[in-house]
């Protein structure tokens, strides 16, 4: 089989993925996909009808606005980012073409929404043998994190190493520039070839034909070590595992476009039933008489009339049918309903607001996506510091889970001072006030926090009263200088 060919997860998720992305990127790309989005019986037979009915139709760019919605509500604020200093250098040229991490990691979000799964590879440069870490630095020989949407990873398999279920090889299909012509853009691809041969991965470059470009070689770690493992990063959707999951924006994207047809539909029985059709009966009057009275033929309008012996002119006009309009209607109530699910923290239909006060039901698509992310972004780093000597077990990367603005109210402020110095600190305190809810970190054991609140000198600890006003200061950065 060529280098070429495709998973069949990937053949069948294809259409899936090119039908978000083009609902996410608007009615350019929906109107350029023709019959595909906008069936029609007439669309081959009648080409000039066909163009005015696409012509007419709307799409509603929902999914897009709620792609972008989402994820600025992931990066409303600044992930937790963790790295020890051999790589920090690092984190403003991520990929070692100038995209910082954080760009890279929007960009992830964002096609996490639409297509439900994305691919990190860790890549350092072929070097000679022998080289310590300064020279290479010398040489400005660094690792990298190249980032591949879903359409690229084109095949791979896993199988079971040691008890684990293991990536043993991956395709990964990369559209290149192409041509001595400095004004023409040409493109080829070209497949890298990731492998694990007996434990030890290795790394190859074919072009379209599957010749091979770049012979297989083996990336190695600091000290010259070969990886066991392919570095690469699968991130899904709703777990990393190797399938495919269906993308969040999917349910949305088939709304939209179904709401779209209906807009053409709409529109074309406007058009058709919104003109005025002239009825003329000429009465006692034969037809050379009448053109011999109406040279110019009918006219409608208050300036012009028609000469005829008897008879009555009539103007014919349908009700447009409200079917199309009602479906509309429904459809972008369905749509604004998966949006709110989207981001709910329940099992039950409620709305983005029902939804942040319910913290104590599971985590929501956005919660999963987030998580996946910050896990695989997190290996990634690791990865990079194996491969300059730098110690992985520093790296931490979370995302944001705090989609909303949160705001303590007096009452909980209550609740929370009276805690301090029995069940927990002054710090434990702050960071509740902080984060808008009653809620200890997940990263300090029991143990830590009761010493913490035993440690806490209550001695001229007063509970103060507090009012509205207060709390807002609070919520807006101001101080509670003297009450902690």
């Amino acid at each position: 089989m060529p280098v070429s060919t495709v998973h069949p997860l990937y053949a069948d998720m294809l259409p899936v993925w090119r039908e978000c992305r083009d609902a996410v990127a608007g009615q350019r790309a929906i109107k350029r996909g023709g019959v595909l989005y906008l069936p029609s019986t007439f669309a081959q037979n009648d080409t000039e009808r066909y163009a005015q009915y696409l012509a007419r139709a709307y799409f509603m760019g929902v999914t897009g606005r709620t792609k972008e919605a989402l994820t600025g509500m992931v990066f409303r604020k600044p992930p937790r980012v963790v790295v020890p200093s051999q790589i920090e250098g690092f984190l403003e040229n991520i990929d070692g073409s100038g995209q910082s991490l954080e760009q890279m990691a929007k960009e992830i979000v964002g096609d996490e929404l639409t297509t439900g799964r994305y691919a990190l590879l860790v890549d350092f440069p072929s070097a000679p043998e022998g080289l310590d870490s300064e020279s290479e630095r010398a040489l400005g020989l660094r690792p990298t994190i190249a980032a591949y949407p879903a359409e690229s990873l084109i095949n791979w398999r896993f199988q079971g190493v040691n008890g684990r279920k293991r990536l043993t090889m991956a395709v990964l299909a990369e559209v290149v520039e192409s041509g001595d012509d400095e004004f023409a853009l040409e493109t080829k691809t070209i497949y890298r070839v990731l492998r694990l041969r007996d434990g030890v991965y290795t790394q190859a470059l074919h072009d379209q034909t599957g010749g091979v470009l770049a012979e297989e070689y083996v990336p190695k770690m600091a000290g010259g070590v070969p990886f066991d493992r392919i570095p690469l990063h699968i991130i899904g959707a709703v777990n990393n595992l190797p399938e495919p999951d269906m993308p969040p924006l999917y349910d949305m994207a088939v709304l939209n476009i179904s709401h779209y047809r209906n807009t053409a539909d709409l529109e074309e029985s406007s058009f058709i039933s919104g003109q005025p059709t002239v009825h003329l009966n000429i009465g006692e009057t034969d037809t050379a008489e009448w053109q011999q009275l109406n040279p110019n033929g009918i006219q409608i309008g208050s300036r012009a009339g028609v000469v005829t012996k008897g008879g009555s002119m009539d103007l014919v006009q349908a009700e447009a049918t409200s079917l199309s309009f009602e479906l509309m209607r429904h459809k972008e109530q369905q749509m604004v309903a998966i949006g709110a699910r989207l981001v709910q923290r329940g099992g039950q239909a409620e709305t983005a607001e029902a939804a942040r006060l319910n913290a104590s039901a599971e985590a929501s698509t956005l919660d999963n996506v987030v998580g996946n992310v910050s896990e695989g972004i997190e290996a990634a780093l690791e990865d990079m510091c194996r491969f300059v000597g730098a110690d992985p077990d520093v790296v931490e990367y979370q995302l944001s889970r705090e989609f909303w603005e949160t705001a303590i109210t007096a009452q909980d402020l209550q609740v929370v001072l009276a805690g301090v110095g029995t069940l927990y600190g002054p710090l434990d305190a702050l960071e509740m006030i902080r984060a808008g809810s009653i809620k200890l970190r997940d990263d300090r054991d029991n143990e830590l926090i009761l010493q913490d609140a035993q440690d806490t000198i209550l001695a001229d600890y007063v509970l103060p009263e507090t009012n509205d006003r207060q709390v807002a200061g609070l919520n807006n950065g101001g101080s509670a200088a003297g009450r902690l």
